[in-house]
């Protein structure tokens, strides 16, 4: 199998592929009744490693509330073919503040750090939709899923980035008659 991109060409050759060796989850605070900020886990999923199932560094988002959900690639599959493409950032929605935090995951792996955070006030205010869900790829482009208005009110619609992660405006034309 040549890679010319990020992902695989199927999922026969993603089955193939070496084991990961370290793993991103999110761990957030809400319903606790715990302040913190929600953060981004890295976990050592590397057998040989003396670190080996633990996690190895904890990303704080710097807001309290975000609860952090569906997270996604910058690049996926469907960039197989265009080797200037790569998995270097981790998006990472918070569904309650309606906020993108865009996770550098290139430089250190095995640390990443915050990029840039594409704040809910501006994602409200340009395209009237909020609370983030699931992170989709488009080839250069990245669209996001909304659950709602900027109101918090159905239908949502969904959210369109360039590659900088700068929003283009709303994906879809029209919503239709769906409330």
């Amino acid at each position: 199998m040549e890679c010319c991109g990020p992902g695989y060409a199927s999922p026969a050759d993603a089955i193939k592929a070496p084991r990961e060796k370290i793993l991103y989850t999110i761990a957030i605070y809400t319903g606790t009744g715990i302040q913190k900020p929600d953060y981004l886990c890295t976990i050592d999923a590397d057998p040989e490693s003396p670190t080996y199932s633990e996690v190895i560094h904890r990303l704080e988002m710097p807001g309290i509330g975000d609860e952090l959900h569906h997270m996604g690639w910058n690049a996926c599959s469907s960039c197989f073919s265009d080797s200037s493409m790569s998995r270097s950032y981790l998006l990472v929605p918070g569904v309650r503040s309606s906020n993108i935090h865009i996770v550098d995951t290139a430089t250190d792996p095995r640390a990443p750090r915050l990029h840039k955070i594409i704040e809910g006030a501006e994602i409200k205010s340009k395209t009237d939709l909020s609370a983030p869900h699931t992170i989709h790829c488009l080839g250069s482009e990245i669209i996001i899923s909304m659950l709602g208005d900027a109101k918090g009110e159905a239908p949502g619609g969904y959210l369109h980035l360039d590659k900088d992660f700068e929003i283009l405006g709303r994906w879809e034309n029209s919503m239709g008659d769906i409330k």
